[in-house]
């Protein structure tokens, strides 16, 4: 990395710290810690993101992906002379509804063509949208192709793909040949011929599924695969006084291991609600999603072990934990958060959250997944 490029990664870190979160809370809340995420994100010595390749970035679920990419893009868009772009484009509903596109102003007149062909509309504060039935990936697709051979000056420019939905075995097929065609030809292509410039052009997809774990041996090294985690206990520490969460700070994290959606829900609706939805129903589905190949007392011997150690669990239990957003795997990609030291979080599997891994220790102590809130903080506490 060059001095002047070190210079700029340093400005740009040093602005997100307190940056106003796009977040649908009643109180405004402040960016906290991720500096480490960000810089391997724009460090390309830190082989996360790198020119003419594809990144997945998965993580559990409400862990902040989609906030750092968007707080990132509000930074380096506000910043003058970063030589750095950054695209989002939004699906955080379904691929094939609205779209949205975030577009710094360097390259507007270049998606022009772009949004004519997809029927774009650009709003004065760089939102586009398109209610065309095209999914998400077809538009970065052709935005990368243009970038690379319309841009005249090298820059460092990061297209992002907001919440790939991989939740079922179609979805998962079409990501997959995706990732396949795309990493075989036009990024390649085109990375070639942004580097050429001076330049670099790479791809990032963000996505919550863990069921992405199906394709990563099929799609092997053409894609680079990344972890983002829940926020350390200091920087929840900083968000729940934010919140202004009148809840004692260790029950917090034994429940929430610093999932920052978690917290905000928490806020929203309650501790106590929060568990019954969030938590208690996610695994109920998890657990009679296992029994259809699990039946009766063999499902228990394998709950245990799951409590035990979820890496030796029945692959069949932590396929249903990894579907319903309980677990994830851990060794699928290079971590760019520090992961806890802590019995719910393994070598190659965890709980994205401790609540879940306390609510099996009580499911199975009860042999009913159908617990309580009570019971299942009753249980962190006493952890």
């Amino acid at each position: 990395m060059s001095k002047s490029y070190k210079e700029v990664l340093e400005r740009i870190v040093s602005r997100l710290e307190g940056h106003p979160l796009p977040l649908p809370v009643h109180a405004p809340l402040r960016f906290v810690d991720r500096v480490r995420e960000a810089k391997a994100i724009l460090d390309e010595g830190e082989k996360v993101v790198l020119n003419g390749m594809i990144t997945v970035l998965y993580g559990p679920k409400g862990c902040g992906k989609t906030s750092l990419f968007k707080v990132l893009y509000e930074v380096v868009t506000s910043m003058e002379d970063t030589d750095v772009d950054m695209v989002i484009v939004s699906s955080e509903k379904e691929a094939w509804k609205a779209e949205k596109l975030y577009v710094p102003r360097s390259l507007d007149e270049i998606l022009k063509e772009v949004k004519g062909i997809l029927g774009f509309n650009i709003t004065p504060t760089g939102e586009v949208t398109s209610t065309l039935a095209i999914d998400a990936t077809k538009i970065i697709s052709l935005m990368v192709g243009y970038i690379a051979r319309m841009l005249r000056d090298g820059r460092k420019v990061i297209i992002v793909l907001d919440e790939v939905k991989a939740d079922s075995g179609e979805r998962l097929a079409e990501f997959r040949g995706w990732l396949e065609g795309f990493a075989n030809t036009l990024l390649w292509d085109a990375g070639k011929y942004w580097m050429e410039k001076g330049g670099s052009i790479s791809v990032v997809a963000l996505t919550s599924d863990a069921m992405v774990k199906e394709i990563r041996n099929r799609v092997g090294s053409k894609v680079n695969w990344a972890l983002m985690w829940n926020l350390p206990y200091n920087a929840m520490m900083e968000l729940a006084e934010q919140l202004n969460l009148s809840i004692d700070p260790e029950l917090l994290w034994r429940l929430t291991g610093g999932n920052p959606r978690a917290l905000i829900n928490i806020k929203v609706a309650g501790l106590k609600e929060w568990v019954k939805s969030d938590v208690i129903r996610r695994l109920v589905d998890a657990l009679e999603d296992a029994s259809t190949s699990i039946p009766g007392d063999k499902l228990w011997v394998e709950v245990e072990r799951a409590v035990d150690n979820i890496d030796v669990a029945h692959v069949h239990l932590k396929t249903a934990m990894l579907r319903h957003n309980v677990a994830v795997y851990v060794a699928g990609g290079v971590p760019i958060s520090e992961l806890p030291r802590e019995d719910w979080v393994r070598e190659y599997y965890a709980y994205q959250m401790p609540a879940f891994y306390h609510a099996l220790k009580v499911a199975l102590a009860r042999r009913s997944p159908y617990v309580t809130p009570d019971d299942v903080i009753g249980e962190a506490e006493s952890s």
